[in-house]
Formats: structure tokens, sequence, C-alpha cells
């Protein structure tokens, strides 16, 4: 019962009011699983994570930039946390992402803003056939956007040619990662549903590696960057 409380807490945006930030978060899981969670001194505050799947999965997904040791009962439960440390980039830049699987599409948690003040925290569905990131126009505003700054250009889509909004978004985070500069394309709600594309403006600035079994990306960034 524990388990199916704490995965809809987490996934219901309704009950996530007092969980405005990754600090909130942690404390929120601590206090609602009774989980023993140490080291928060290791630990950076930033923006909120979208989690989804079972316990162990949201906490994989939570804890995606930090090394860390679990401690589970004779159950196999997670009983304890301890965070050891932020990880730190390793020399060929690689980062490991957990993934959610949903509808046959890898998805990984994002924080995303397009002019570095303004944040939105999304789960987005990995594209290498989109050519740049692809959002619906009403989170143009909601990422301190001004629509009158974008430019109009044809693009084409799973539902045909249409007119997309093309701008630059100042920064998206992936577990740690600053992308920055990012081209983007806002195109109406209704065509892209629930999906939200991270496509080739971020993707092709890494080689890329997923891995079904264990439910991760690697990302390395190209040494051109």
């Amino acid at each position: 019962m524990r388990l199916l409380t704490f995965a809809l807490w987490l996934t219901n945006a309704g009950n996530l009011i007092a969980a405005d930030t990754f600090f909130s978060q942690i404390e929120a899981l601590q206090s609602q699983t009774h989980l023993e969670i140490s080291g928060f001194e290791k630990l950076q505050d930033g923006q909120k994570i979208v989690t989804s799947g079972s316990l162990e999965q949201q906490v994989n997904q939570l804890f995606a930039g930090y090394n860390n040791v679990i401690t589970r009962d004779r159950q196999g439960k997670i009983k304890r946390i301890l965070i050891l440390s932020k990880k730190e980039k390793t020399q060929d830049n690689r980062i490991q992402v957990p993934t959610q699987v949903k509808d046959n599409h890898a998805k990984v948690s994002v924080a995303i803003s397009g002019d570095g003040r303004n944040w939105q925290t999304l789960d987005m569905v990995l594209d290498t056939g989109a050519d740049v990131v692809v959002l619906p126009e009403s989170m143009i505003v909601q990422l301190g956007l001004a629509e009158n700054t974008l430019k109009v250009n044809k693009m084409q889509t799973a539902n045909g040619v249409v007119d997309a909004k093309i701008g630059e978004l100042q920064e998206i985070m992936i577990a740690g990662e600053s992308i920055a500069n990012v081209e983007a394309a806002f195109i109406p709600d209704r065509l892209l549903g629930e999906n939200r594309l991270l496509g080739m403006s971020v993707l092709g600035r890494f080689q890329l590696s997923i891995d079904d079994k264990q439910h991760t990306v690697t990302l390395i960034r190209k040494s051109t960057e």
C-alpha cells in the first residue's frame, strides 16, 4: 500500500503543491514513505524532478545526479538511502540518465528555461527523428519567452505540415548537465498531446546509447562541444 500511495503522490500534480523544489521533494519522500535518507548536506537544491513508475524507479530518477548507497530489507525493499556526493563529470563527459518507457517511447526528466529565470520540469521523449526540441505553444510564456520574438516556419510533423514558432531556449538541464542555447519549435498543443520531444538540437550534441534492459540512456558529449 505504501508503494501505491507514493507513486500516486509523486505523479499526481495535484498532490505536488508543497513540493516546489528538489529539496522539498526529498523531504516529502522521506515523510511519505518513512525511508531513512541521510546525507542531505550533499544535496544541491534545484528544480523539482518529474518522476514516474515504481518506488525504485522514482528513487533512481530523483537521485540520478548523485552517488548513493541503497540498503534493502530481507524482502528486497528499499529501507535506507545514503547520499555520498554529487556525480562528477567523467573525462569523456559521460552522463547516465534513468528512462521511463511509455507507449514504446523512452522518456527522460529534464528542466528547461527560455530565459534562465522561468523553469519548467517535464518528461520528454527521446526523438532522434526531430530536428529540434518540440514543445506545445502553451509553454511559450511559461518558459519566459515572448511570442513576438519567435519566427514562424513550416515544419513537417506526423500530422502533416504545420506553422511552427521557432525560438531558442537559454538552457536545458539533464541530470545536472547543462545544455545552452537550444533551438526549439512550438506547435499547437492538440498536435502534440501529452508528448514533448527532445530532438537533435539537444541529442545531436551527444553520442547516444539507450539500454532498454537497465532503463537508462547514456549521453557522451561530443568533443566539438
